[in-house]
């Protein structure tokens, strides 16, 4: 096994007697988790949804819910993009046990798609009614996209269980 896969750190020699330490990135899922939290949490600054009624313009998200200019914090949306923030962050270190990185990874898939499940809910009631206009913003693409990354780090984490699987049957 490589050093690089032992030690989150890599030493090289220079000039035969100093050693530089680099960081290196232990596997391609801490990068995929890591944009996955970015996105998550540029998402809570921007309204997903806008509503036109009568005139009046009216937001909905995160940090921004209620009349334009006379907006509120929504605690329900808020509280599902921290979760699925807070956890995206915590599985980035969890790489010590991947079974557990797993699971926290697909229950914060499973997170995400509830609150866009919830955002499409809000979108339909609302839109229902009479002489309302909904419309999407598309920075409503910044939790699909999160889910996405999420996704595409639980098949890096899957594919390293299979190799660990297969390199465990070789021994």
């Amino acid at each position: 096994m490589p050093i690089i896969e032992k030690f989150p750190y890599f030493c090289g020699k220079i000039n035969n007697n100093k050693k530089i330490y680099f960081m290196v990135i232990q596997r391609i899922q801490s990068v995929y988790l890591l944009i996955a939290v970015i996105l998550m949490m540029v998402f809570a600054f921007f309204p997903a949804l806008s509503f036109e009624l009568g005139g009046r313009t009216f937001v909905y998200g995160a940090l921004e819910t209620g009349k334009v200019g006379m907006t509120h914090i929504d605690p329900l949306m808020l509280m599902l993009v921290v979760l699925i923030s807070l956890l995206a962050l915590i599985d980035i270190f969890l790489y010590k046990n991947l079974q557990r990185q797993m699971t926290v990874c697909f229950v914060d898939i499973i997170i995400g798609l509830a609150m866009l499940v919830a955002i499409g809910i809000q979108a339909f009631v609302v839109g229902s009614k009479e002489a309302v206009t909904v419309n999407w913003q598309w920075y409503l693409a910044l939790p699909v996209l999160s889910i996405i990354f999420l996704m595409m780090a639980h098949k890096s984490m899957s594919n390293d269980k299979k190799k660990l699987r297969d390199s465990d049957r070789l021994r």
